[in-house]
Order: C-alpha cells, then sequence, then structure tokens
C-alpha cells in the first residue's frame, strides 16, 4: 500500500461525526441597517463603485460613459447588440478572453453586510468571464439587496456555479502593500437600479 493510499485511508476512519447544521434566526441579528447605504459604504470598502440608474437610462449608454476608451466589451443584457464588440460563439478556449475589457451581468442578489453580490453560471455562458474581464460591471436591483449573508444562502437554488464577488481582485500578500487586479478584474461597478 502506496503513503497515498494508507493516508487516504487513515483519513476515512477518522471522519468526525456529522453535526446538524445550526438554525440561526436572522432577526436576532437586525439592527435596522438602511440596506442601500450599508451596501454602498460595504463596496466602497472593499475597493468597487456603486452608480444608482433608473430604468429610463440606457444601462449600456452609462457604461460606455464610466468606461470611454474599450474595445472589447461583452454584456448578458438585452439591447446588447450594439454594445458587445466580442462575440462568444466562436470562443474555443478562455484564454481567448484575456483582452476583454468589459463585462456586465445581471446579479439577482445583493448582500449588505459585506458587499458582495451573487452571479452564477446561469447568467453567463463561460465560468472565467467575470474574472478575466478588466472591469466587471454588475447590475442588480435595489430591492435585491438582502441584509446577511444568512439570508442570502436562503434564497439560493437551481444553479451549477456561482460565487458572491466583492469588490476587484485584490491582496495584500506581496510585500504587504495592496495591489488591486492581481487575480482578476481591476475594477468592479455595481449598477443599482430602482425596481
Amino acid at each position: 500500500m502506496g503513503s497515498r493510499t494508507e493516508i487516504l485511508a487513515k483519513i476515512k476512519t477518522n471522519k468526525p461525526n456529522l453535526i446538524e447544521t445550526p438554525i440561526i434566526e436572522p432577526q436576532v441579528f437586525d439592527e435596522g441597517l438602511n440596506l442601500i447605504e450599508e451596501f454602498t459604504k460595504k463596496v466602497e470598502a472593499v475597493g468597487g463603485q456603486v452608480v444608482p440608474i433608473t430604468y429610463e437610462m440606457d444601462i449600456h449608454t452609462e457604461i460606455k460613459t464610466l468606461f470611454p476608451d474599450t474595445a472589447l466589451n461583452f454584456s448578458t443584457l438585452e439591447k446588447a447588440i450594439s454594445f458587445n464588440t466580442l462575440s462568444l460563439d466562436n470562443i474555443e478556449k478562455p484564454q481567448e478572453l484575456e483582452d476583454l475589457d468589459v463585462l456586465v451581468l445581471e446579479s439577482p442578489l445583493g448582500v449588505a453586510e459585506n458587499g458582495a453580490v451573487w452571479v452564477n453560471d446561469t447568467s453567463f455562458p463561460i465560468r472565467v468571464l467575470p474574472f478575466i474581464t478588466k472591469h466587471l460591471v454588475l447590475v442588480l436591483g435595489k430591492n435585491d439587496i438582502v441584509p446577511y449573508m444568512h439570508q442570502a444562502y436562503d434564497t439560493l437554488n437551481d444553479f451549477n456555479f456561482g460565487v458572491f464577488i466583492s469588490g476587484p481582485s485584490k491582496t495584500a500578500d506581496i510585500e504587504q502593500s495592496l495591489v488591486i487586479g492581481a487575480h482578476g478584474a481591476l475594477s468592479l461597478t455595481i449598477l443599482l437600479k430602482n425596481d
């Protein structure tokens, strides 16, 4: 028996007993937060920006104003034909997307406690998209923000792959200096729309 097999066998026999997931009563944590203010504050604290929009505004025109000098753009929103300068139909491997400037996705859920926004693979066709783009734009409804992660997890279902994204990519592991965009998007903009 090899050491790998031996180690895995020992791990298998030493599994702890499963315990029930605790029942968490969300009202215990309720602080009466202004969800929009708290969400905005947390997004800005982690390096993102929140831009309020209304239904009368053309989202793609607003994005072009925010990012005027971009060549490769892709949006999964409706009416994106004039915005999209890239077609995903002929993409054979994720590396072909390395020059993507702006990606626009719609999100069904935001969390005030940490400024996180949920995206899953039902809203984008290639999993690497939110991580390979230079600028990530997420469109979120004001009424889709919940106070805490407890409530967020209660709403999640029917997805194969999904992530909470909070701010642009960042690390401080390199000489204890904060580096934005080290592993992914250089910027995160959340377009917060009135419902």
